[in-house]
């Protein structure tokens, strides 16, 4: 079985499961490779309209798997190339983190859209203790997610956050219980695929495009989309 695991579900959603449980789903190359090659996939299909990430077993993902990484000549760059890839991809992407979402796998989480997540799911940052750092935007957007002073409390001491803290925070939306969690991801994935599928990727690529502008920016980067959905003559949809 493939260390990433893909299973169609219903009305367009498509569940990729890191599939590593007796390492904590902790990532290889060839997972990292895995998840550029299925971003490029589902990113050329018109059946696939939203994708929910999750990890099997007790643990979301614990990052990069360091007997690998450890040497010299392991090919570092491809995660932080299958992170960025994640964060770029065009259809929405639901996070169900199920358990621990350590490192690597904090920054696989901040790639996804939408965080639900178990009461046992903890989020940490070990670069520090590892003695590395980050090379896939943690220092960028753990800060815009949890804000200035938990971002640098994560980073700098290496201290965990709890689900109900990253409720607290927004960092994710719901806590939803272990048995219930795939089936609550799966569900709001499904109510996003239920939306136009070429609207909700052009909204979710304007949303990333504004994160990283001024206000000022984003307002005019909002306008100029706004002129170009008109354009093509799309109508709003008011179906309830």
């Amino acid at each position: 079985m493939s260390d990433l695991s893909i299973t169609a579900g219903p009305d367009g959603v498509e569940i990729w499961t890191l599939n590593r449980p007796n390492a904590r789903n902790a990532l290889t190359a060839d997972m990292a490779r895995q998840i550029c090659a299925e971003c490029a996939r589902a990113d050329r299909s018109d059946e696939i309209k939203a994708v929910v990430l999750t990890g099997a077993g007790p643990g979301f993902c614990a990052g990069l798997d360091l007997a690998e990484f450890s040497r010299p000549d392991a090919p570092r760059g491809v995660v932080g190339e299958a992170i960025r890839q994640l964060s770029q991809f065009g259809k929405p992407v639901v996070g169900a983190v199920n358990g621990a979402a350590v490192t690597g796998g904090l920054e696989l989480a901040l790639a996804c859209d939408i965080l639900i997540a178990a009461p046992e799911a903890i989020f940490r940052d070990t670069h520090l203790k590892i003695g590395a750092m980050s090379g896939s935007g943690m220092t960028v957007h753990l800060p815009r997610a949890v804000g200035r002073g938990w971002a640098r409390r994560m980073i700098l001491a290496g201290d965990p956050m709890s689900a109900e803290t990253a409720l607290r925070l927004g960092f994710v939306t719901e806590i939803v219980s272990a048995a219930e969690l795939l089936d609550s991801a799966v569900a709001l994935a499904g109510r996003i695929a239920a939306m136009d599928p070429e609207l909700a990727s052009a909204t979710k690529q304007l949303c990333n495009a504004i994160e990283r502008t001024t206000t000022e920016e984003g307002l005019d980067l909002e306008a100029a989309a706004l002129r170009n959905h008109r354009k093509n003559g799309r109508a709003w949809n008011t179906r309830k």
